[in-house]
């Protein structure tokens, strides 16, 4: 089956900027929430806006990888194009994540979030070029709600981002989690706050950018973002213009696996490659990726594609800067894409990562029907023509409905040719459909889904936590409790009514540990699982899920952990199992407010109503809950409304978490 998604572009006016890139520099609403097909240029304002305008710009994306992506991106585009010098160029570009807080602190900075803080106001002092900073949201946060307060920099804080910024920008914004949703929306509140003589705190505005938009606004409404400044903006396609992407043949191909589809295509690719093209392969699996490469790396020589032209992405091959796999292929976060002939990677390239000129891509459909077009996107830009070959999996169709919609409506339009929208369109209504069953009301058409009851909670904590923290006393302190969203108030009488325990003899200190365990929760905007770092005598040291680690190889039944190390003879290679562990699950020690008896329990769907039934359970004789039944459903009714269990994962001591409150 094969359907071809017709040539599409996007108007351009004489100083190069289509009517979206227009809107998100000039339109004058503070929250603007931006939608437009990948490869369509949404960051690409941004950087018009820095370079000529002289604009400061607080880029947030989801991964580190990307933000080195961008920022090299962006000085190769200053240097070369705009005519600025490499120093100069450097100078107007940040990245802040994790490795520059390792590379900072290697070159002898004893204050990384002093270093930051001086960043916020200006990169370069004295400086007429614009600015713009590259980040990840937890960098972001961390500075909202450091631990140390440095000297002269006690008061900087969330007014002051909004101060020193022109623009506030939340990349790939679909990738937003409920619990993660505390700081773009304090933003967005801010920034449109109803004071007397302007329209919101500072002046910056707050953009949020996808190919696959969720449906923010009711969100950003319950939490206090007016509607009359808020604006929804979406790119115009045309058929002339700045070519977005050709001709594009969409095939869809059953096959047993990815890896036959490669063996299938490989004269394909062989021409492809000796055209000077990329090809790009995309995995739904980590593990299914990983098991084919010593076999990819017999192969590929055998059909002239040498090792070193080959990169492999993924978020374990990503957790190093660089280096070699044993069969001889690249990898590692430092590695530049643009510069291998074959991509062979995971979901880790869906958000932002662009190829040379990829025409021809091989792929799983992704777990999500975002997943999918963000995959797609990858192929044929800048108007060439191109082809993607989807593996169709029956057990997912069965169990997807926006797959089985896909497959039908390509089969209903075999040789045809289809609009891009109509692909959109198809992908996303069976979404749609779902959460107007199980959330009361319709998405906005063309989004992939909106965020859960819980994110208006989740920034309801947030927002307590800020309201606490000693940057805000003073006039920032009233300013946040007067305009916090009506859920931190609720939060804060329920957190009360839990405290009414603290008046029974030994419970203050387990209340008030357990309250504090469970604000730290806002500090963790993904919930991501700690990684275990396998580090083998051959010399590779890679960090992993542990439960991925657990559940695919025998690692931790042959060796021990020490630390968060696992040393290992060979490698991971060697270890696979020949059935998934399917009792691997990820641990939760969790906490509770009426005793210092804690309970581990599975970190699933399930953890929050498993909590909430061992509360009544656990320690019986702690507490009289006939005595306190507002503070027994206040404790419930807290869990259930954020989905955030205090707790902590079982490597990880109770110490380092009461370090961060």
């Amino acid at each position: 089956m094969e359907v071809t998604i017709a040539r599409h572009c996007v108007p351009q006016d004489a100083d190069g900027l289509s009517p979206l890139q227009r809107a998100l520099l000039e339109h004058p609403s503070r929250v603007r929430i931006a939608s437009a097909p990948t490869g369509a240029g949404k960051s690409y304002a941004f950087q018009v806006a820095m370079r000529r305008h002289g604009r400061r710009i607080l880029f947030i994306v989801p991964t580190r990888r990307l933000t080195q992506n961008l920022a090299t991106s962006l000085i190769k585009d200053l240097t070369q194009d705009a005519g600025w010098s490499e120093a100069r160029a450097r100078d107007s570009v940040a990245i802040w994540s994790s490795e520059q807080t390792a590379a900072l602190k290697a070159a002898g900075e004893i204050s990384v979030s002093g270093v930051r803080v001086r960043q916020m106001q200006a990169l370069k002092l004295g400086s007429t070029d614009g600015e713009m900073i590259f980040s990840v949201p937890e960098v972001v946060s961390a500075l909202l709600v450091r631990r140390r307060l440095e000297a002269g920099h006690a008061d900087e804080g969330v007014f002051d981002l909004l101060d020193h910024f022109d623009h506030i920008v939340f990349d790939e914004f679909h990738s937003i989690e409920s619990r993660g949703f505390g700081l773009a929306a304090l933003l967005a509140r801010l920034a449109t706050a109803p004071l007397e003589h302007r329209s919101g705190f500072g002046s910056a505005r707050i953009s949020f950018l996808s190919a696959t938009p969720l449906d923010l606004r009711p969100t950003l409404l319950e939490v206090g973002v007016p509607e009359e400044r808020m604006i929804v903006l979406q790119e115009t396609l045309a058929p002339e213009g700045r070519a977005l992407h050709g001709d594009v043949r969409l095939s869809l191909v059953e096959t047993p696996n990815l890896y036959d589809m490669i063996l299938d295509n490989l004269p394909r690719i062989g021409t492809e490659l000796a055209a000077g093209r990329q090809v790009v392969v995309i995995y739904n699996a980590l593990v299914t990726l990983e098991r084919d490469l010593p076999a990819l790396a017999r192969v590929l020589p055998e059909h002239g594609i040498q090792p070193d032209r080959v990169l492999v992405i993924n978020s374990v091959r990503d957790s190093v800067a660089e280096c070699l796999h044993r069969g001889g292929f690249s990898f590692g976060r430092r590695r530049d894409p643009l510069a291998y002939d074959l991509i062979l990677a995971t979901a880790s390239v869906e958000m932002g990562v662009t190829f040379r000129n990829a025409d021809f891509m091989l792929m799983e459909p992704g777990f999500e029907a975002m997943n999918f077009l963000q995959r797609y996107g990858r192929a044929a830009r800048r108007g060439a023509n191109g082809q993607v070959i989807v593996r169709l999996d029956t057990d997912q169709e069965n169990r997807d409905s926006w797959l089985r919609e896909l497959t039908d409506w390509v089969r209903q339009h075999d040789g045809e040719h289809a609009r891009i929208d109509a692909l959109t369109e198809v992908l996303s209504r069976s979404v749609r459909a779902q959460l107007a069953e199980t959330s009361g009301g319709p998405l906005a058409v063309g989004t992939f889904g909106r965020l859960s009851s819980r994110a208006i909670w989740c920034s309801g904590l947030y927002w307590s936590v800020l309201l606490a923290h000693p940057s805000n006393r003073g006039h920032r302190g009233r300013h946040l409790l007067e305009h916090q969203p009506t859920s931190a108030r609720a939060l804060y009488r329920l957190e009360q009514d839990v405290r009414a325990l603290a008046s029974e003899q030994g419970l203050a200190e387990p209340v008030e540990q357990w309250l504090k365990l469970f604000r730290a929760q806002a500090f963790d905007l993904r919930g991501i699982e700690p990684k275990v770092r396998v580090v083998s005598d051959t010399g590779e040291s890679f960090d992993y899920p542990r439960v991925w680690l657990q559940r695919e190889t025998t690692v931790f039944e042959r060796f021990t952990q020490v630390g968060d190390e696992v040393h290992i003879r060979g490698s991971v290679d060697d270890y696979w199992r020949d059935q998934r562990d399917a009792q691997a699950k990820r641990a939760w020690v969790c906490h509770f407010p009426h005793t210092g008896e804690v309970t581990t329990l599975a970190h699933d769907a399930g953890l929050v109503e498993q909590w909430c039934r061992r509360l009544e359970t656990i320690d019986p004789y702690g507490v009289d809950w006939d005595a306190y039944p507002q503070a027994l459903a206040a404790a419930k009714k807290l869990i259930r409304l954020t989905g955030l269990v205090p707790g902590h994962d079982p490597d990880i001591p109770l110490e380092s978490i009461h370090g961060i409150l």
